[in-house]
């Protein structure tokens, strides 16, 4: 795993997601981890022109390290989006279609921004969700008021919801649903980013702490 920042059990909510990211990505860590069995750890470290890849794991009968460097593929990286005050975030997974990150932020404001950042480089889909505090686990969260979103946000949602697309395996796909909407692919993916952007403010309002 990958630690952006230390501290993290100072920070106020957790929150796990799936990055997916499209075919044409130049980002070569999906293939590193293609040489693994078994994930251990995902590292990154940049000049700001180039950044330098490490994945540690288990390959046959021991331990398998691989590593490249690569350019810096600016606006396309999800570590950039991920390097900032108040957040500490770690790639806990890399599979077929993109990675899985585990997130302690500071505030549900720098959380959607996150999400938001990160929406323009792939599809996000929020896992987990919840507040955390030094001497407690994730607690429950309060039910999620759907009126923040406009109708058309919420019937879309539901429908992704209804028909899989948020299964994993995805039950149903990008194209399936925005012909069912009779829209671009382009509209229905922002449509969902912006209903998921406000579940997740919704989901946290009142939650946060420090910087609020």
């Amino acid at each position: 795993m990958s630690t952006i920042l230390p501290g993290a059990d100072t920070l106020g909510l957790y929150v796990e997601f799936e990055l997916e990211l499209p075919d044409a990505h130049p980002c070569t860590m999906r293939e590193l981890c293609a040489c693994v069995d078994t994930l251990g750890a995902v590292s990154r470290h940049s000049d700001g022109s180039r950044c330098s890849l490490t994945v540690k794991g288990a390959a046959g009968h021991g331990p398998r390290v691989e590593q490249v460097e690569q350019p810096c593929h600016d606006g396309r990286c999800y570590y950039e989006c991920l390097d900032r005050d108040g957040l500490s975030a770690e790639v806990t997974d890399v599979t077929d279609t993109g990675v899985r990150i585990e997130a302690h932020v500071r505030s549900r404001e720098l959380l959607a921004d996150v999400v938001g950042e990160l929406s323009t480089i792939g599809d996000v889909t929020v896992c987990k969700l919840g507040e955390t505090s030094p001497d407690s686990d994730i607690s429950e969260l309060r039910t999620v008021d759907l009126g923040a979103l406009t109708d058309l946000e919420r019937e879309t949602l539901q429908w992704a919801v209804e028909t899989g697309y948020y299964d994993r395996p995805r039950g149903t796909s990008l194209e399936v649903l925005a012909d069912a909407f009779d829209v671009s692919k382009a509209t229905l993916s922002q449509r969902l980013r912006s209903a998921e952007r406000k579940l997740v403010l919704e989901a946290t309002r009142g939650r946060s702490t420090g910087g609020t």
